[in-house]
């Protein structure tokens, strides 16, 4: 992505987030994620917050666009950020991506193990920090297949090949290039 496209990313995703929040899937798009998911994995993307939803159906869209069609893959384009309903709010998202560019060093600082408990201020950076290994576990506890567990765990990893499985390395890329571009 370019110094422009970057420069836009952030804004515009964040006005698409605000909007998405305004109205429900469809019941088109709704039936699109039941299609998709196992029936115990449906609890997981309701309970997503409207924004999220959206996006992780925006992303299993490009995928299929893209001639994706891995089952896994699209359990994982719709959960990848099912963890961050714990309390991560628009504003902390805000916060994550100031903090990243202006002073990543305190960011560090208050998402390292162990958890803070829930209802201290830095429990939903935390989360933030941690949705992908939480939304794994969430994941794998609803059944979901157990590829589309690792690419939720890994979907925020650097690209290339980490593993010695290739498939799960290419999905896990065009899983990384769906949601970058979303």
């Amino acid at each position: 992505m370019n110094a422009i496209a970057r420069a836009w990313y952030r804004p515009r995703q964040f006005f698409r987030a605000v909007a998405a929040s305004l109205a429900p899937l469809s019941k088109t798009g709704q039936a699109e994620v039941w299609a998709h998911l196992p029936e115990a994995g449906r609890p997981l993307f309701a309970a997503m917050p409207r924004p999220d939803q959206r996006h992780g159906l925006e992303v299993l869209r490009m995928l299929r666009a893209a001639g994706q069609d891995h089952p896994a893959l699209m359990q994982a384009a719709l959960l990848h950020d099912c963890a961050k309903s714990d309390g991560v709010q628009l504003w902390h998202r805000v916060a994550v991506v100031l903090l990243k560019a202006f002073w990543p060093g305190l960011l560090a600082r208050w998402t390292v193990e162990p958890a803070p408990p829930r209802g201290n201020w830095r429990y939903p950076f935390w989360v933030h920090a941690n949705h992908p290994r939480r939304g794994a576990e969430l994941a794998a506890a609803a059944g979901c297949d157990p590829l589309a567990v690792e690419l939720i765990r890994r979907h925020q990893e650097p690209p290339g090949p980490s593993s010695d499985r290739p498939l799960a390395d290419r999905l896990l890329a065009a899983l990384q290039a769906a949601d970058d571009d979303n």
